[in-house]
């Protein structure tokens, strides 16, 4: 008989698994999103839910809902102007995605690749937050002082009722 070794088996680094387990996360939470937005789009326009529609996808929930809701429906308005851009936005992540669902998928693993991919998600993830941010800056900047001192206590209460959870 021969004495043949067993091959040890090799692991993958902690920071492979680690990037690919926030990525599966921002891609969950981006498919979230989109099904979010796409189940309250033909809601009661009356609704809380409703009245931030896409901003949903824009950044932080609570900067959002911390307006009043005829500011909310500003922000709306807002956002439909940008639809173009949102929607191409999602297209290049979505491609994105897919590329890097089949890097991973790839009989040899190519870890400078796959981080390529997650950079360039990220990367379109701020995109859409410097959208967000500049519509919200946009509606602040429309606002009298007390209205602004108002939207900073509701903000103020919502983040430290996040906080204290």
């Amino acid at each position: 008989m021969t004495d043949t070794q067993p091959t040890p088996v090799t692991r993958t680094p902690l920071w492979i698994r680690v990037t690919l387990v926030v990525s599966l996360a921002l891609n969950l939470l981006v498919v979230g999103i989109v099904m979010g937005s796409v189940a309250t789009r033909d809601r009661d326009r009356g609704a809380p839910g409703a009245q931030i529609g896409a901003a949903r996808d824009l950044g932080p929930l609570p900067f959002v809902m911390a307006l009043e809701p005829q500011d909310r429906r500003a922000l709306g308005r807002a956002l439909r102007s940008e639809a173009s851009s949102l929607r191409q936005n999602r297209e290049e992540l979505r491609v994105r995605f897919e590329a890097l669902l089949a890097a991973i998928r790839a009989d040899t693993f190519d870890a400078e690749t796959v981080r390529g991919l997650l950079a360039e998600q990220r990367d379109i993830g701020i995109e859409r937050q410097l959208i967000g941010e500049r519509i919200l800056l946009d509606r602040l900047g429309e606002m009298n002082v007390d209205e602004r001192r108002a939207y900073a206590e509701r903000l103020d209460k919502s983040l430290r009722r996040v906080t204290n959870r």
